[in-house]
């Protein structure tokens, strides 16, 4: 066997927006790698973001396990420059470097281009890496692309696993030693399907899952859960699969399994879940999302996006406003939160007033964290290709791509024009959630769903405090102009709308 020991490493990534809430999620994809060749190898897994390493401490760390073979996964678009900086520290150290996750299988050429990468995984790569590493070679294994002599090769495409009970556990236990935290609370993270049949044009799910959806079974995924549900420190598990409500009713046969695992001592009857989801399904079904609420399914990550009919059939969403809204109520009857986001920008006729309708409408929506973020065309997505074609991409510096920096023009508004708006509807909505009488009504559910215990533990009252104060600094510095304009302005009526329509196009002509 050409390797014999390897390292797994998760980058010590930090970005504006993505670093708000502190977190750190385990990284179930180097887990899942891990699970496939741990028993024909030495494999570790070091992760310098749950660690705080630096990069001087990564290469001390990478010295004294001495591996030939480094792994890397690229968690989100705007953490590749970071990646390939360990990348360079591997390869330095002599080893074989290995890339994969969904930014590589996106911009393949570009990836390999860098000379610190050896070889990508492409899509799905639990049996791709298994293979590599028993045949010691690229070669002809599928789902691989690599170098031969400075030349890119491309191996055919891996075939997607048909059918996910097959899939290994995740290998937690190499990640035991670290502490892991989403919003403040001891987390896990479980992926029960995987793909998206939906087309939106922003999203790249559809792109690396050709708009195939697979999905495990109940059985299967309740099983997991009663392992993760051993570690007593678990308070909340977090469901990372891209679109969990393709199948509704397989969702409420997982919540009716739950409430009976719970009963029976079999899954910790405490244990909280959150998740991402479309909320024209919620909508649709009321009864099912009920159930999730029973369950113990206390808050939704969703994907608002815009607050138009026009422009959602523009983006391909596949709903109207109706529905959102409907699913928004659904959600509350349910006793879940959402928070919900809205892209500034997604129609690229938008002008500044069509914008400042937009954040208008989002602060109605009822959500309990509305938030916003600027179209970003990631790789090989439909926005990108239109985007390119009609010449309106900035940069392709990756490392941007971190949806609060403005990396395209549109024919209306200028980057400058997009990041003004961007932070002007943070500003217009108290930076998360509205003003003090909407923050006192989230504090009063949170508190009903989780308990005076959970919503004002100090700890995690005063590490939330401080994200809300860093995140309203960094939206008053990108605001800085305007500051005295906004303050005095309610953005209430057309009149007062279009004096702070001159005051940002006097600021950014």
């Amino acid at each position: 066997m050409k390797w014999k020991k390897i390292l797994l490493i998760v980058a010590n990534y930090k970005t504006t927006g993505y670093d708000f809430y502190d977190s750190a999620f385990p990284p179930l994809a180097l887990e899942y790698i891990a699970a496939y060749v741990e028993d024909i190898l030495d494999v570790s897994i070091l992760d310098t973001k749950a660690a705080n390493l630096s990069l001087t401490q990564t290469r001390d760390k990478i010295a004294e396990f001495n591996p030939d073979l480094v792994g890397l996964s690229v968690p989100v678009t705007s953490a590749i420059d970071t990646v390939l900086s360990y990348a360079k520290i591997a390869k330095q150290h002599g080893c074989t470097t290995v890339i994969g996750g969904w930014h590589p299988t996106l911009a393949v050429e570009q990836t390999l281009s860098s000379p610190w990468i050896d070889i990508l995984v492409r899509g799905e790569g639990e049996f791709t890496f298994r293979e590599l590493i028993e045949r010691g070679t690229p070669e002809n294994i599928k789902g691989l692309s690599y170098k031969n002599n400075g030349k890119i090769i491309h191996n055919p495409d891996r075939p997607f696993l048909r059918d996910l009970n097959e899939l290994m556990f995740p290998s937690r236990h190499l990640v035991k030693k670290y502490e892991y935290k989403i919003f403040n609370m001891n987390c896990d993270v479980i992926e029960t399907s995987r793909g998206c049949p939906q087309g939106c044009r922003f999203c790249s799910t559809h792109v690396v899952y050709k708009r195939r959806w697979r999905a495990r079974s109940v059985e299967n995924v309740v099983k997991e859960l009663e392992n993760i549900s051993q570690n007593k420190n678990i308070t909340d598990v977090f469901f990372v699969d891209d679109n969990i409500l393709v199948d509704m009713k397989r969702v409420g046969k997982l919540c009716i399994e739950i409430i009976r695992r719970k009963r029976e001592g079999k899954i910790n009857k405490k244990l909280k879940f959150f998740f991402q989801g479309r909320l024209d399904s919620m909508a649709r079904y009321p009864k099912i999302t009920k159930l999730m609420g029973i369950a113990g399914f206390w808050l939704v990550l969703v994907g608002v996006e815009a607050t138009d009919d026009e422009t959602l059939k523009i983006i391909d969403k596949g709903c109207k406003l109706e529905n959102i809204k409907k699913g928004i109520e659904v959600l509350h009857d349910s006793g879940i939160l959402v928070m919900g986001n809205v892209i500034i920008g997604a129609n690229l006729e938008d002008r500044i007033e069509d914008v400042f309708i937009t954040i208008k409408r989002t602060r109605e929506l009822g959500l309990d964290l509305p938030s916003f973020t600027l179209l970003t065309p990631f790789p090989s997505t439909d926005f990108y290709k239109e985007i390119k074609e009609k010449n309106l991409l900035l940069t392709e510096d990756y490392s941007s791509y971190n949806w609060l920096n403005p990396v395209i023009k549109t024919p209306n508004l200028s980057p400058e024009a997009l990041k003004h708006l961007l932070f002007l509807a943070f500003f217009y909505i108290n930076y998360y959630g509205g003003g003090w009488v909407h923050k006192l009504s989230l504090f009063y559910r949170s508190t009903k769903y989780r308990g005076w215990n959970f919503t004002f533990h100090p700890i995690r009252f005063y590490r939330t405090l401080l994200s809300y104060i860093k995140w309203r600094r960094i939206v008053h510095y990108n605001l800085q102009d305007l500051d005295k304009k906004i303050h005095q302005i309610k953005f209430g009526t057309l009149k007062e709308m279009e004096e702070l329509r001159h005051a940002i196009a006097q600021e950014i002509e």
